[in-house]
């Protein structure tokens, strides 16, 4: 029974997938085909072959091994719904040869066009900082270069690559030492200083960057010199980013923080100095001294006008002339905290997200019954003035915010 069953079952499984049955005399009985799983539907996509050349202008010889790509103008992703997130459609690349020719396989429609190669300035930024004062993301993407993909054709699209301008420099510590390992990158006053947000954005979604593109940071080598190529026309600031050790000794783990100067060693932006560039320039004398015992410590104590005790928040000073310096604290488990690399100003110490229930400690999650039955404290603010010398002993009271528990 049991061998004959299982026979049967193949049986009218093979006339299942067959979609149809017989008579006992052979003819076939029609019926609907039975389908198991979801209906298979034809996926292919029809492609296109791109072709063009990228020459450098420099040279007007062929830009070597230098990175095409093809954005789509389609913000939806050329209306299937699979763009890339970045507020334009699908992206192709593709790679020249050693003549500079290119050819990449692309869907049919509509796409900008730009290329990127070591020690050239990307055109879109270049586009961007030659536009004039008040210029929007619709404008700079009105002059930028498309091709049209047709289904039967294709599409050619050539691209010209101009040689970026260059900062190069050397840094130090205090002590004269050559300040190695530290990571330095550039910035565009213009997109810092009022520049349309949209514009900015823009420029960055399409691998623009106003910052150069492949060259636009460096880090410092043993003779702490840095080179930052590849950048287009325009105004900048030299920034070193180090990463150096937090006050934390409740953390289990070393956490880092990261302190930023400006050239030529300024902890402010507002007093950074200010590097004008031309198309293809080089700057090579920037000197740059890290002053960090130049910087002082600020600590005090948090508590609570209902008694409680102030087990965790964050304690942030804002620079009241300059907002991009902030330095920021965490306040630990008996309510001290320490803000560090701090220098003389004045500034507004603001403290948010307090309570009195600690943090959990690192790679640990916080239990539910303890937050919801913990006590937050509402936000507070003070100024604060740091001269020549760390400041100490800071008391603060907090209050219970309205409806905590």
């Amino acid at each position: 029974m049991r061998m004959a069953g299982r026979v049967a079952m193949a049986v009218l499984a093979g006339m299942l997938a067959c979609g149809s049955m017989w008579a006992q005399d052979g003819t076939p009985i029609a019926g609907p085909t039975i389908q198991i799983g979801a209906p298979q539907v034809n996926q292919q996509r029809v492609m296109a072959t791109v072709t063009g050349r990228v020459t450098c202008s420099d040279t007007q010889r062929a830009a070597r091994f230098a990175t095409v790509t093809l954005i789509g103008t389609d913000p939806g992703g050329n209306g299937n719904g699979n763009g890339n997130g970045f507020g334009f459609g699908r992206r192709v690349t593709a790679r020249t040869d050693i003549d500079g020719n290119y050819s990449v396989q692309a869907e049919p429609g509509d796409y900008y066009v730009t290329a990127t190669a070591i020690g050239y300035a990307s055109p879109v930024a270049e586009t961007a900082t030659r536009m004039r004062s008040g210029a929007s993301a619709a404008d700079l993407l009105a002059t930028l270069p498309q091709v049209h993909v047709a289904e039967a054709g294709g599409g050619t699209a050539n691209v010209t690559l101009d040689r970026g301008a260059v900062i190069q420099g050397r840094l130090q510590w205090d002590d004269g030492t050559p300040a190695t390992g530290v990571n330095v990158s550039v910035q565009s006053t213009t997109s810092a200083a009022g520049a349309p947000s949209d514009l900015t954005r823009v420029v960055s979604q399409l691998g623009g960057g106003f910052g150069g593109g492949l060259g636009g940071f460096q880090t410092s080598d043993d003779r702490g010199v840095f080179r930052i190529t590849g950048l287009a026309p325009g105004s900048y600031w030299v920034r070193a980013t180090m990463m150096t050790p937090s006050a934390d000794p409740n953390a289990g783990v070393q956490r880092v923080s990261s302190i930023v100067m400006y050239a030529p060693g300024k902890v402010r932006r507002t007093d950074a100095e200010t590097v004008t560039l031309k198309s293809g320039e080089e700057r090579d004398d920037l000197q740059f001294v890290l002053d960090l015992s130049a910087l002082h410590t600020v600590s005090g104590h948090v508590g609570a006008t209902d008694q409680g005790s102030i087990a965790t928040g964050v304690v942030r000073l804002t620079d009241s002339q300059d907002s991009s310096l902030s330095r920021m604290g965490m306040i630990q488990p008996d309510g001290s905290f320490v803000v560090q690399w701090v220098p003389a100003g004045t500034y507004t110490l603001a403290i948010s997200g307090a309570s009195n229930v600690a943090a959990p400690a690192f790679g640990r999650r916080q239990q539910n019954s303890s937050a919801s039955s913990g006590t937050s404290y509402a936000p507070f603010q003070e100024s604060l003035t740091v001269t020549d010398t760390d400041v100490s002993g800071i008391g603060v009271t907090l209050t219970p915010a309205t409806g905590s528990q």
